[in-house]
Protein backbone atom coordinates (compact mmCIF):
# COMPACT_ATOMS: atom_id res chain seq x y z
CA UNK A 1 0.00 0.00 0.00
CA UNK A 2 2.77 2.44 0.88
CA UNK A 3 4.96 1.74 -2.13
CA UNK A 4 8.65 2.39 -2.54
CA UNK A 5 8.32 6.01 -1.39
CA UNK A 6 7.94 4.83 2.21
CA UNK A 7 10.69 2.21 2.30
CA UNK A 8 12.33 2.34 5.70
CA UNK A 9 9.48 4.29 7.30
CA UNK A 10 7.98 1.50 9.41
CA UNK A 11 8.46 3.45 12.66
CA UNK A 12 6.71 6.51 11.24
CA UNK A 13 3.88 4.42 9.83
CA UNK A 14 3.29 2.83 13.23
CA UNK A 15 3.13 6.28 14.80
CA UNK A 16 0.62 7.41 12.18
CA UNK A 17 -1.51 4.31 12.76
CA UNK A 18 -1.53 5.02 16.49
CA UNK A 19 -2.61 8.60 15.75
CA UNK A 20 -5.47 7.36 13.54
CA UNK A 21 -6.60 4.95 16.27
CA UNK A 22 -6.86 7.93 18.62
CA UNK A 23 -8.79 9.96 16.04
CA UNK A 24 -11.33 7.17 15.68
CA UNK A 25 -12.12 7.14 19.38
CA UNK A 26 -11.44 10.57 20.84
CA UNK A 27 -9.80 12.88 18.28
CA UNK A 28 -6.11 13.81 18.06
CA UNK A 29 -3.56 16.13 16.45
CA UNK A 30 -0.11 15.45 15.01
CA UNK A 31 2.44 17.56 13.14
CA UNK A 32 5.03 16.04 10.79
CA UNK A 33 8.42 17.78 10.62
CA UNK A 34 11.35 17.12 8.31
CA UNK A 35 13.75 18.47 5.72
CA UNK A 36 12.63 19.00 2.12
CA UNK A 37 12.34 15.75 0.19
CA UNK A 38 12.35 13.56 3.27
CA UNK A 39 8.90 12.09 2.56
CA UNK A 40 6.39 14.14 4.57
CA UNK A 41 3.87 14.30 1.72
CA UNK A 42 4.19 10.56 1.11
CA UNK A 43 3.44 9.91 4.79
CA UNK A 44 0.43 12.26 4.63
CA UNK A 45 -0.83 10.33 1.60
CA UNK A 46 -0.37 7.06 3.48
CA UNK A 47 -2.25 8.44 6.50
CA UNK A 48 -5.14 9.61 4.31
CA UNK A 49 -5.34 6.22 2.60
CA UNK A 50 -5.25 4.38 5.93
CA UNK A 51 -7.96 6.66 7.32
CA UNK A 52 -10.24 6.15 4.33
CA UNK A 53 -9.70 2.40 4.52
CA UNK A 54 -11.06 2.42 8.09
CA UNK A 55 -14.12 4.51 7.17
CA UNK A 56 -12.88 8.01 8.03
CA UNK A 57 -13.92 11.05 6.05
CA UNK A 58 -10.77 12.81 4.85
CA UNK A 59 -10.52 16.54 4.11
CA UNK A 60 -7.29 17.81 2.55
CA UNK A 61 -5.67 21.17 1.85
CA UNK A 62 -2.24 22.34 0.71
CA UNK A 63 -0.78 25.71 1.58
CA UNK A 64 0.33 27.64 -1.51
CA UNK A 65 2.57 30.67 -1.75
CA UNK A 66 0.27 32.71 -3.98
CA UNK A 67 -2.68 32.24 -1.56
CA UNK A 68 -0.86 32.94 1.70
CA UNK A 69 -2.23 36.48 1.75
CA UNK A 70 -5.85 35.49 0.98
CA UNK A 71 -7.94 35.06 4.12
CA UNK A 72 -9.52 31.62 4.53
CA UNK A 73 -8.02 30.31 1.24
CA UNK A 74 -6.76 27.16 2.94
CA UNK A 75 -9.88 26.63 5.04
CA UNK A 76 -12.03 26.99 1.93
CA UNK A 77 -10.19 24.01 0.40
CA UNK A 78 -11.01 21.93 3.46
CA UNK A 79 -14.64 22.91 3.95
CA UNK A 80 -15.89 22.88 0.35
CA UNK A 81 -16.75 19.13 0.52
CA UNK A 82 -18.94 19.94 3.55
CA UNK A 83 -21.05 22.55 1.73
CA UNK A 84 -24.15 20.35 1.78
CA UNK A 85 -23.99 20.13 5.59
CA UNK A 86 -23.90 23.87 6.29
CA UNK A 87 -27.72 23.93 6.50
CA UNK A 88 -27.49 22.02 9.79
CA UNK A 89 -25.98 25.07 11.47
CA UNK A 90 -27.89 27.97 13.03
CA UNK A 91 -28.39 30.91 10.60
CA UNK A 92 -25.62 33.02 12.17
CA UNK A 93 -23.08 30.22 11.86
CA UNK A 94 -24.23 29.43 8.33
CA UNK A 95 -23.38 33.00 7.37
CA UNK A 96 -19.95 32.72 9.01
CA UNK A 97 -19.08 29.50 7.18
CA UNK A 98 -20.41 30.97 3.91
CA UNK A 99 -17.95 33.81 4.41
CA UNK A 100 -15.13 31.28 4.62
CA UNK A 101 -16.32 29.66 1.38
CA UNK A 102 -16.49 33.04 -0.33
CA UNK A 103 -20.26 33.04 -0.82
CA UNK A 104 -21.37 35.30 2.01
CA UNK A 105 -20.94 38.82 3.30
CA UNK A 106 -19.71 40.06 6.71
CA UNK A 107 -20.55 37.65 9.49
CA UNK A 108 -18.93 38.94 12.65
CA UNK A 109 -15.36 38.72 13.88
CA UNK A 110 -12.73 35.99 13.76
CA UNK A 111 -14.00 34.34 16.94
CA UNK A 112 -17.47 33.92 15.48
CA UNK A 113 -16.07 32.44 12.28
CA UNK A 114 -13.87 30.06 14.26
CA UNK A 115 -16.78 28.92 16.42
CA UNK A 116 -18.93 28.28 13.34
CA UNK A 117 -16.23 26.23 11.63
CA UNK A 118 -15.63 24.15 14.75
CA UNK A 119 -19.35 23.43 15.00
CA UNK A 120 -19.46 22.34 11.34
CA UNK A 121 -16.55 19.96 11.91
CA UNK A 122 -18.22 18.48 14.99
CA UNK A 123 -21.41 17.93 13.02
CA UNK A 124 -19.53 16.25 10.18
CA UNK A 125 -17.70 13.97 12.63
CA UNK A 126 -20.93 12.83 14.29
CA UNK A 127 -21.59 10.27 11.58
CA UNK A 128 -18.00 9.05 11.17
CA UNK A 129 -14.51 10.16 12.23
CA UNK A 130 -13.12 13.15 10.35
CA UNK A 131 -9.46 13.46 9.34
CA UNK A 132 -8.09 16.88 8.33
CA UNK A 133 -4.80 16.70 6.41
CA UNK A 134 -2.84 19.88 5.63
CA UNK A 135 0.49 19.93 3.77
CA UNK A 136 2.93 22.86 3.41
CA UNK A 137 1.61 24.47 6.57
CA UNK A 138 3.87 27.58 6.38
CA UNK A 139 2.04 28.69 3.22
CA UNK A 140 -1.38 28.50 4.89
CA UNK A 141 -3.00 31.92 5.27
CA UNK A 142 -3.19 33.45 8.76
CA UNK A 143 -6.99 33.20 9.12
CA UNK A 144 -7.11 29.52 8.15
CA UNK A 145 -4.12 28.67 10.34
CA UNK A 146 -5.72 30.37 13.33
CA UNK A 147 -8.95 28.38 12.99
CA UNK A 148 -7.12 25.07 12.47
CA UNK A 149 -4.90 25.73 15.47
CA UNK A 150 -8.03 26.21 17.56
CA UNK A 151 -9.57 23.06 16.07
CA UNK A 152 -6.52 20.97 16.97
CA UNK A 153 -7.12 21.83 20.63
CA UNK A 154 -10.88 22.37 20.94
CA UNK A 155 -12.08 19.26 19.09
CA UNK A 156 -10.62 16.71 21.50
CA UNK A 157 -13.36 14.18 22.19
CA UNK A 158 -15.15 14.84 18.89
CA UNK A 159 -13.47 12.22 16.68
CA UNK A 160 -11.73 14.87 14.60
CA UNK A 161 -8.06 14.47 13.69
CA UNK A 162 -5.76 17.28 12.51
CA UNK A 163 -2.63 16.08 10.70
CA UNK A 164 -0.26 18.75 9.37
CA UNK A 165 3.22 18.90 7.87
CA UNK A 166 5.93 21.54 7.55
CA UNK A 167 9.64 21.72 6.94
CA UNK A 168 11.93 21.70 9.95
CA UNK A 169 12.80 25.22 11.03
CA UNK A 170 10.08 26.97 9.04
CA UNK A 171 7.61 29.18 10.86
CA UNK A 172 3.89 29.41 10.22
CA UNK A 173 0.77 31.13 11.52
CA UNK A 174 -0.42 27.79 12.91
CA UNK A 175 0.02 27.70 16.69
CA UNK A 176 1.51 24.27 17.36
CA UNK A 177 2.43 24.91 20.97
CA UNK A 178 2.04 21.71 22.98
CA UNK A 179 0.85 19.60 20.06
CA UNK A 180 2.50 16.22 19.38
CA UNK A 181 5.20 16.16 16.68
CA UNK A 182 6.78 13.47 14.54
CA UNK A 183 10.24 14.30 13.19
CA UNK A 184 11.15 12.51 9.96
CA UNK A 185 14.90 12.09 9.60
CA UNK A 186 16.97 10.65 6.75
CA UNK A 187 16.68 6.98 5.86
CA UNK A 188 19.11 4.53 7.41
CA UNK A 189 21.88 3.16 5.19
CA UNK A 190 20.12 -0.11 4.35
CA UNK A 191 16.78 1.53 3.50
CA UNK A 192 18.52 4.22 1.44
CA UNK A 193 20.30 1.60 -0.65
CA UNK A 194 17.06 -0.38 -1.07
CA UNK A 195 15.20 2.72 -2.27
CA UNK A 196 17.92 3.66 -4.76
CA UNK A 197 18.04 0.13 -6.16
CA UNK A 198 14.27 -0.14 -6.43
CA UNK A 199 14.06 3.10 -8.39
CA UNK A 200 17.21 2.62 -10.46
CA UNK A 201 18.27 -1.02 -10.75
CA UNK A 202 20.75 -0.08 -13.51
CA UNK A 203 23.09 1.82 -11.15
CA UNK A 204 26.51 0.14 -10.86
CA UNK A 205 27.95 -0.52 -7.41
CA UNK A 206 30.71 2.16 -7.51
CA UNK A 207 28.21 4.76 -8.74
CA UNK A 208 25.72 3.68 -6.10
CA UNK A 209 28.26 4.45 -3.37
CA UNK A 210 28.75 7.98 -4.70
CA UNK A 211 25.03 8.60 -5.02
CA UNK A 212 24.31 7.30 -1.52
CA UNK A 213 26.96 9.63 -0.13
CA UNK A 214 25.51 12.58 -2.03
CA UNK A 215 21.88 11.84 -1.11
CA UNK A 216 22.59 11.32 2.61
CA UNK A 217 19.40 9.34 3.12
CA UNK A 218 17.06 11.88 1.50
CA UNK A 219 14.42 9.86 -0.40
CA UNK A 220 13.82 12.45 -3.13
CA UNK A 221 17.55 12.78 -3.78
CA UNK A 222 17.90 8.99 -3.89
CA UNK A 223 15.26 8.83 -6.63
CA UNK A 224 16.10 11.99 -8.61
CA UNK A 225 19.91 12.17 -8.56
CA UNK A 226 20.32 8.95 -10.60
CA UNK A 227 17.54 10.04 -12.97
CA UNK A 228 19.53 13.16 -13.89
CA UNK A 229 22.53 11.05 -15.01
CA UNK A 230 23.02 9.42 -18.36
CA UNK A 231 22.61 5.66 -18.68
CA UNK A 232 26.37 5.36 -19.24
CA UNK A 233 27.06 7.28 -16.04
CA UNK A 234 24.64 5.13 -14.05
CA UNK A 235 26.33 2.02 -15.43
CA UNK A 236 29.75 3.32 -14.41
CA UNK A 237 30.98 3.56 -18.00
CA UNK A 238 31.34 7.35 -17.82
CA UNK A 239 32.60 9.36 -14.85
CA UNK A 240 30.17 11.38 -12.77
CA UNK A 241 30.45 15.18 -13.04
CA UNK A 242 32.14 17.13 -10.27
CA UNK A 243 28.77 18.70 -9.36
CA UNK A 244 25.90 16.26 -9.75
CA UNK A 245 23.10 17.72 -11.89
CA UNK A 246 19.79 18.40 -10.16
CA UNK A 247 16.31 17.61 -11.34
CA UNK A 248 13.82 20.46 -11.26
CA UNK A 249 12.21 18.91 -8.20
CA UNK A 250 15.51 18.75 -6.31
CA UNK A 251 16.51 22.28 -7.21
CA UNK A 252 13.08 23.47 -6.12
CA UNK A 253 13.59 22.12 -2.61
CA UNK A 254 15.89 24.97 -1.62
CA UNK A 255 15.90 27.47 -4.50
CA UNK A 256 13.29 29.76 -2.92
CA UNK A 257 15.25 29.89 0.33
CA UNK A 258 18.45 30.73 -1.49
CA UNK A 259 16.74 33.38 -3.62
CA UNK A 260 15.28 35.04 -0.52
CA UNK A 261 18.70 35.64 1.05
CA UNK A 262 20.50 38.99 0.82
CA UNK A 263 23.09 39.05 -1.95
CA UNK A 264 26.00 39.23 0.53
CA UNK A 265 24.83 35.97 2.09
CA UNK A 266 24.25 34.28 -1.27
CA UNK A 267 27.72 35.35 -2.37
CA UNK A 268 29.25 33.80 0.72
CA UNK A 269 27.34 30.57 0.10
CA UNK A 270 28.51 30.53 -3.52
CA UNK A 271 32.11 30.89 -2.40
CA UNK A 272 31.60 28.02 0.03
CA UNK A 273 29.95 25.86 -2.63
CA UNK A 274 32.77 26.37 -5.15
CA UNK A 275 35.59 26.12 -2.62
CA UNK A 276 37.20 22.72 -2.06
CA UNK A 277 37.56 23.38 1.66
CA UNK A 278 35.25 24.80 4.32
CA UNK A 279 37.62 26.99 6.34
CA UNK A 280 35.50 29.83 7.67
CA UNK A 281 38.25 32.44 7.92
CA UNK A 282 39.27 31.83 4.28
CA UNK A 283 35.74 32.30 3.03
CA UNK A 284 35.20 35.43 5.10
CA UNK A 285 38.41 36.87 3.69
CA UNK A 286 37.28 36.14 0.14
CA UNK A 287 33.81 37.53 0.73
CA UNK A 288 35.09 40.69 2.40
CA UNK A 289 32.23 40.74 4.91
CA UNK A 290 34.43 40.65 8.01
CA UNK A 291 34.19 38.47 11.08
CA UNK A 292 30.72 39.53 12.27
CA UNK A 293 29.27 36.64 10.22
CA UNK A 294 25.77 38.10 9.86
CA UNK A 295 25.40 36.38 6.50
CA UNK A 296 26.13 32.96 7.95
CA UNK A 297 23.62 33.46 10.73
CA UNK A 298 20.99 34.38 8.14
CA UNK A 299 21.76 31.26 6.11
CA UNK A 300 21.60 29.09 9.22
CA UNK A 301 18.21 30.51 10.17
CA UNK A 302 17.03 29.72 6.65
CA UNK A 303 17.99 26.06 7.20
CA UNK A 304 20.80 26.07 4.63
CA UNK A 305 23.83 25.78 6.94
CA UNK A 306 24.32 23.84 10.15
CA UNK A 307 26.59 24.34 13.16
CA UNK A 308 29.12 26.58 11.44
CA UNK A 309 30.46 28.12 14.72
CA UNK A 310 31.07 24.67 16.23
CA UNK A 311 32.88 23.17 13.25
CA UNK A 312 34.99 26.21 12.42
CA UNK A 313 33.83 25.82 8.84
CA UNK A 314 30.86 26.23 6.56
CA UNK A 315 28.75 23.05 6.49
CA UNK A 316 25.78 22.85 4.14
CA UNK A 317 22.68 21.21 5.54
CA UNK A 318 22.67 18.78 2.62
CA UNK A 319 24.72 18.35 -0.60
CA UNK A 320 21.60 19.35 -2.52
CA UNK A 321 21.83 22.79 -0.88
CA UNK A 322 25.38 23.22 -2.18
CA UNK A 323 24.35 22.14 -5.68
CA UNK A 324 21.34 24.47 -5.61
CA UNK A 325 23.49 27.46 -4.66
CA UNK A 326 25.68 26.81 -7.71
CA UNK A 327 22.77 26.02 -10.05
CA UNK A 328 20.86 29.21 -9.16
CA UNK A 329 23.85 31.53 -9.65
CA UNK A 330 24.70 33.24 -12.92
CA UNK A 331 27.83 32.50 -14.94
CA UNK A 332 29.24 35.95 -14.16
CA UNK A 333 28.64 35.41 -10.44
CA UNK A 334 30.45 32.08 -10.59
CA UNK A 335 33.38 33.60 -12.46
CA UNK A 336 33.68 36.36 -9.87
CA UNK A 337 33.57 33.81 -7.05
CA UNK A 338 36.27 31.70 -8.70
CA UNK A 339 38.48 34.77 -9.04
CA UNK A 340 37.99 35.63 -5.36
CA UNK A 341 38.89 32.07 -4.40
CA UNK A 342 41.95 32.18 -6.62
CA UNK A 343 43.14 35.16 -4.63
CA UNK A 344 43.01 33.07 -1.47
CA UNK A 345 45.33 30.44 -2.86
CA UNK A 346 48.49 32.36 -3.65
CA UNK A 347 50.45 29.67 -1.81
CA UNK A 348 48.98 26.90 -3.95
CA UNK A 349 49.37 27.94 -7.57
CA UNK A 350 47.90 24.73 -8.99
CA UNK A 351 44.60 25.08 -7.12
CA UNK A 352 44.59 28.81 -7.71
CA UNK A 353 45.09 28.38 -11.43
CA UNK A 354 42.07 26.08 -11.63
CA UNK A 355 39.89 28.78 -10.12
CA UNK A 356 41.48 31.40 -12.35
CA UNK A 357 40.77 29.25 -15.40
CA UNK A 358 37.09 29.10 -14.43
CA UNK A 359 37.11 32.87 -13.90
CA UNK A 360 38.43 33.55 -17.41
CA UNK A 361 35.91 34.06 -20.19
CA UNK A 362 38.35 33.34 -23.04
CA UNK A 363 41.04 30.66 -23.13
CA UNK A 364 44.23 32.00 -21.59
CA UNK A 365 47.49 30.20 -22.15
CA UNK A 366 49.09 31.99 -19.22
CA UNK A 367 46.53 30.63 -16.78
CA UNK A 368 46.73 27.16 -18.31
CA UNK A 369 50.51 27.37 -18.03
CA UNK A 370 50.28 27.48 -14.26
CA UNK A 371 48.73 24.02 -14.30
CA UNK A 372 51.76 22.74 -16.19
CA UNK A 373 54.37 24.37 -14.00
CA UNK A 374 54.60 21.59 -11.42
CA UNK A 375 55.39 19.05 -14.13
CA UNK A 376 57.95 21.12 -16.03
CA UNK A 377 61.62 21.67 -15.39
CA UNK A 378 62.47 24.82 -13.40
CA UNK A 379 64.05 26.51 -16.44
CA UNK A 380 61.04 25.90 -18.66
CA UNK A 381 58.73 26.99 -15.86
CA UNK A 382 60.43 30.36 -15.48
CA UNK A 383 59.05 31.69 -18.76
CA UNK A 384 55.52 30.73 -17.77
CA UNK A 385 55.97 32.18 -14.30
CA UNK A 386 57.29 35.46 -15.63
CA UNK A 387 54.37 35.69 -18.05
CA UNK A 388 51.90 34.77 -15.32
CA UNK A 389 53.37 37.41 -13.02
CA UNK A 390 52.58 40.04 -15.65
CA UNK A 391 49.04 38.72 -16.04
CA UNK A 392 48.36 38.73 -12.31
CA UNK A 393 49.79 42.21 -11.94
CA UNK A 394 47.54 43.50 -14.73
CA UNK A 395 44.52 41.87 -13.10
CA UNK A 396 45.36 43.38 -9.72
CA UNK A 397 45.80 39.94 -8.16
CA UNK A 398 48.43 41.05 -5.66
CA UNK A 399 48.83 37.74 -3.76
CA UNK A 400 49.32 35.88 -7.05
CA UNK A 401 51.86 38.42 -8.25
CA UNK A 402 53.86 38.01 -5.06
CA UNK A 403 53.67 34.23 -5.22
CA UNK A 404 54.81 34.18 -8.85
CA UNK A 405 57.77 36.34 -7.91
CA UNK A 406 58.66 33.96 -5.10
CA UNK A 407 58.55 31.00 -7.50
CA UNK A 408 60.73 32.87 -9.97
CA UNK A 409 63.32 33.35 -7.26
CA UNK A 410 63.00 29.75 -6.10
CA UNK A 411 63.56 28.36 -9.59
CA UNK A 412 66.43 30.64 -10.53
CA UNK A 413 69.91 29.15 -11.05
CA UNK A 414 71.90 29.01 -7.83
CA UNK A 415 68.85 29.49 -5.66
CA UNK A 416 69.57 26.28 -3.79
CA UNK A 417 66.22 24.79 -4.79
CA UNK A 418 66.21 21.63 -6.77
CA UNK A 419 63.32 22.75 -8.91
CA UNK A 420 59.66 21.91 -8.68
CA UNK A 421 58.68 18.34 -7.96
CA UNK A 422 56.62 16.22 -10.29
CA UNK A 423 53.15 15.24 -9.07
CA UNK A 424 50.76 12.38 -9.62
CA UNK A 425 47.64 13.15 -11.63
CA UNK A 426 44.99 14.89 -9.59
CA UNK A 427 41.55 13.21 -9.52
CA UNK A 428 40.13 15.67 -12.05
CA UNK A 429 43.19 15.41 -14.32
CA UNK A 430 42.70 11.65 -14.33
CA UNK A 431 38.96 11.99 -15.06
CA UNK A 432 39.69 14.29 -18.01
CA UNK A 433 42.50 12.04 -19.27
CA UNK A 434 40.34 8.92 -19.04
CA UNK A 435 37.56 10.53 -21.06
CA UNK A 436 40.04 11.82 -23.63
CA UNK A 437 41.56 8.34 -23.89
CA UNK A 438 38.05 7.02 -24.55
CA UNK A 439 37.81 9.30 -27.58
CA UNK A 440 35.74 12.21 -26.24
CA UNK A 441 36.45 15.71 -27.56
CA UNK A 442 37.20 18.56 -25.17
CA UNK A 443 33.68 20.00 -25.48
CA UNK A 444 32.15 16.61 -24.69
CA UNK A 445 34.44 16.22 -21.68
CA UNK A 446 33.52 19.70 -20.47
CA UNK A 447 29.80 18.92 -20.74
CA UNK A 448 30.24 15.54 -19.05
CA UNK A 449 32.21 16.91 -16.06
CA UNK A 450 30.38 20.25 -15.93
CA UNK A 451 33.59 22.30 -16.24
CA UNK A 452 34.74 24.77 -18.86
CA UNK A 453 36.51 23.68 -22.04
CA UNK A 454 39.53 25.77 -21.11
CA UNK A 455 39.84 23.86 -17.83
CA UNK A 456 39.70 20.61 -19.82
CA UNK A 457 42.56 21.86 -22.00
CA UNK A 458 44.59 22.84 -18.96
CA UNK A 459 44.05 19.46 -17.29
CA UNK A 460 45.01 17.60 -20.46
CA UNK A 461 48.15 19.65 -20.91
CA UNK A 462 49.17 19.00 -17.31
CA UNK A 463 48.41 15.28 -17.72
CA UNK A 464 50.49 15.06 -20.92
CA UNK A 465 53.48 16.58 -19.14
CA UNK A 466 53.12 14.43 -16.05
CA UNK A 467 52.72 11.27 -18.12
CA UNK A 468 55.56 12.15 -20.49
CA UNK A 469 53.46 12.06 -23.68
CA UNK A 470 52.60 14.63 -26.33
CA UNK A 471 49.44 13.30 -28.01
CA UNK A 472 46.13 11.70 -27.06
CA UNK A 473 47.14 8.53 -28.85
CA UNK A 474 49.47 7.63 -26.02
CA UNK A 475 47.02 8.39 -23.21
CA UNK A 476 45.60 4.91 -22.68
CA UNK A 477 48.94 3.17 -22.37
CA UNK A 478 50.36 5.98 -20.25
CA UNK A 479 47.41 5.90 -17.85
CA UNK A 480 47.67 2.13 -17.48
CA UNK A 481 51.42 2.37 -16.91
CA UNK A 482 50.92 5.05 -14.27
CA UNK A 483 48.33 2.91 -12.49
CA UNK A 484 49.07 -0.81 -12.98
CA UNK A 485 46.07 -1.72 -10.80
CA UNK A 486 43.73 -0.33 -13.45
CA UNK A 487 44.85 -2.83 -16.06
Amino acid sequence: MTGDSLLGRDTELRRVQSFLDSVATNGAALMLLGDPGVGKTSLLDAAAALGQATGMRVLRAVGTEFEVGISFAGLSQLLLPLSAEIDRLPPGQQAAVSLVLGSGGPAGGACRVSAAVLELLRAAAAARPLLIVVDDLPWLDRASASVLGAAARALHGDRVGVLTARRTGEESFFDATGLPELEMGPLDAVSAADLLRSGHPDVAAPVESQLLAAAQGNPLALLDLPAALSSAQRAGLDDLPAHLPLSRRLEGLYSSRVAALPWATRRLLLLAALHDASDLSELLTASGIGMGVPGLATAERAGLLVNYPDTGGVTFRHPVVRATVVATSTSSQRREAHRDLAGLLADDLERAARHMAEATVDPDEQVAGLLERAARSPLAARAQLASARGLFSALGATPWTARAEQELLASSPGSGHGGLARFELTPQERSVAELAAAGLANKQIADRLMISHRTVSAHLRAAFLKLGISTRAGLRDALDAADPASR
